[in-house]
């Protein structure tokens, strides 16, 4: 038998998972706004050849910056890159036998978790649950 408490919990869940759904959008909104402030600004102190001011705001300064980010470390990333050295030293190029190697020794983490399907991301009402008002468990 079912634990009786399940319909809350996949209740729960659900409303969770859409929280954390909307939230995600909502940031990636903002960070976007943020972004295209940045950019003005940014623009605005170029155009002024004013690069190199210092803005004083609430008792804090704000800067113009250059910011260094490293490129993602893709196995195909490695593979291009790996292929560029043993060109550069010269010899005998073992990529592919280190790909193979790293490919097959990588290894995963295995977890379970819940996975929605044929439920509106929205809904939490009649279609997660069956005829008696707990999860239809099939």
């Amino acid at each position: 038998m079912a634990d009786p408490g399940i319909g809350t919990y996949v209740r729960y869940w659900l409303h969770y998972k859409n929280l954390a759904s909307s939230l995600y959008k909502q940031f990636g909104a903002a960070r976007k706004v943020q972004d295209d402030y940045e950019k003005q600004v940014i623009g605005t102190l170029q155009r002024s050849g004013m690069e190199k001011a210092t803005i004083q705001i609430n008792g804090g300064n704000i800067h113009v910056v250059d910011k260094r980010e490293p490129n993602p470390l893709s196995l195909t990333k490695i593979e291009e890159l790996l292929h560029g050295y043993y060109r550069q030293k010269g010899g005998k190029d073992e990529t592919m036998d280190i790909m193979t190697f790293i490919r097959a020794n990588r290894g995963y983490t295995l977890s379970k978790s819940l996975k929605q399907s044929n439920l509106s991301s929205a809904g939490t009402g009649a279609a997660a649950t069956g005829t008696s008002g707990t999860p239809a468990l099939t």
